[in-house]
């Protein structure tokens, strides 16, 4: 009895084991009969440091016929026959899709700190024992620390945390949240507990969209904070935050005085989730469809929208005129909306000459891949509305613990006059802790 088994088991060894070995193979094959070069060879012509290999491993997906052929087919069974969203995704009630990094941060807020390490005489790396030092001590810590900075050049820090989209919708990921949206807690409240104690001053977007939600807010009411297929907030979250932070900053005396007037208009842009590209499910844009939204487009008394100018580097605004007091640092939440963005992610719905023509006004010419969707509508736009006074600011795509403190520190110029800094980074940025909060000094300053 026990000969038929071993059999069995030996046929599916020899089989799995054949699998394993074919993607090489093919691969090693096809590369050869295109006469390219062996791409497995890269592994001996560099130094195999972290980041060669991660390169090393990016190039190999990239250029694997699997990965170009097999894996969308195979992508596309699990999501019609599971559900299955892949590693980025995951599909919620309603048709709503999650970004999955968001909603493991609020599984897991506070992880032990990635440990440090250290070199020895010879070069060699090794990894020290944990210091015990969880991720949202590290993230305080570089906060501090910032402030501190800020504060030697007389600049006060307004720190902002946005939700992610399941710490304000919990029931759009499980039946379990319905009617019980107030006995959710995100994680995050307690970093902004700790910088309290450390007297940073906050803004709480999570109470703001909680009486939103309770149908308590002035505006909207009944509206979505949130796209349903995409990671970030709807036209009216965001114009929820500007009014919070609006208020914020003059409750403490730090508005600025108002100084410009804008225009405003409406207009309408049908969007495709972001969360949908990242899938990378082929034909999940017209499973889900698009949603249209209505966005508050503000502009100068010119006309001009608030917006980098094509002679100006990407993300980086300083308008034209009398300095702006407040620099705004942030990531895709100050973006969306503002900013050019992928041709894939939507596109415009209004048909008049005065939305044909926004690129030609603005003085942008967005590139073959980007446009405004639709452009200076965004949080930074509506802030500005806010405060009748210009921002300057800094964004970076899922880089605001860290890369637009980087480009800060090579822009000297836009730290000058300041006398407020507002730092937005969505939540689960958090959880990256150390590797994502470095310690980046200021520019130096231009006075004499």
């Amino acid at each position: 009895m026990t000969h038929p088994v071993r059999r069995s088991e030996l046929v599916l060894i020899l089989c799995f084991l054949g699998i394993i070995f074919m993607v090489p193979v093919v691969q090693t094959w096809l590369e050869c009969s295109r006469g390219e070069r062996f791409q497995f060879t890269d592994m001996f012509r560099y130094k195999p440091t972290s980041t060669n290999l991660r390169q090393f491993e990016r190039t190999l997906e990239e250029k694997s016929w699997f990965q170009q052929n097999l894996r969308p087919a195979m992508q596309r069974f699990l999501f019609d026959t599971l559900q299955d969203t892949g590693a980025k995704g995951m599909l919620g009630r309603d048709r709503w899709l999650f970004f999955r990094p968001d909603v493991r941060y609020l599984l897991e807020p506070n992880r032990l700190d990635p440990s440090l390490t250290e070199k020895d005489s010879r070069g060699l790396t090794w990894v020290m024992p944990s210091s015990g030092i969880t991720r949202r001590d590290s993230v305080i810590g570089a906060i501090v620390r910032f402030r501190n900075l800020l504060k030697a050049r007389d600049i006060e820090l307004l720190v902002m945390p946005v939700p992610g989209k399941p710490a304000v919708y919990p029931e759009k990921i499980t039946i379990r949240a319905e009617d019980r949206q107030t006995d959710f807690r995100s994680p995050t409240l307690e970093l902004l507990s700790e910088l309290d104690k450390q007297g940073i001053q906050t803004v709480n977007l999570f109470a703001a969209f909680g009486l939103a939600r309770a149908g308590l807010a002035e505006q909207h009411a009944g509206e979505s904070l949130y796209l349903a297929q995409d990671t970030h907030w709807t036209p009216r979250g965001a114009d929820l935050a500007a009014r919070t932070v609006a208020r914020k900053l003059r409750d403490l005396g730090w508005a600025p005085p108002e100084s410009r007037r804008y225009q405003r208009s409406t207009v309408r842009v049908k969007r495709w989730g972001d969360v949908i590209e990242m899938t990378q499910i082929s034909g999940l844009r017209q499973h889900f469809g698009f949603e249209e939204v209505d966005c508050e487009q503000v502009r100068s008394s010119t006309g001009k929208l608030l917006i980098p100018s094509s002679s100006e580097q990407a993300g980086i605004y300083k308008p034209p005129g009398a300095a702006a007091s407040i620099l705004v640092l942030g990531d895709s939440f100050c973006r969306i909306y503002q900013l050019p963005e992928p041709h894939t992610l939507g596109e415009l719905s209004a048909t008049d000459d005065d939305s044909r023509h926004r690129s030609a006004a603005s003085g942008v010419e967005p590139s073959a891949t980007k446009c405004l969707l639709p452009g200076s509508a965004g949080f930074l736009s509506l802030l500005m509305r806010e405060l009748k006074s210009p921002v300057d600011y800094i964004v970076s795509d899922g880089g605001a613990a860290t890369d637009v403190r980087k480009k800060l520190a090579t822009n000297p110029e836009i730290l000058e006059d300041k006398k407020v800094v507002l730092w937005e980074f969505v939540e689960r940025d958090i959880s990256s802790g150390r590797e994502g909060w470095e310690d980046v000094p200021l520019p130096a300053s231009l006075e004499p």
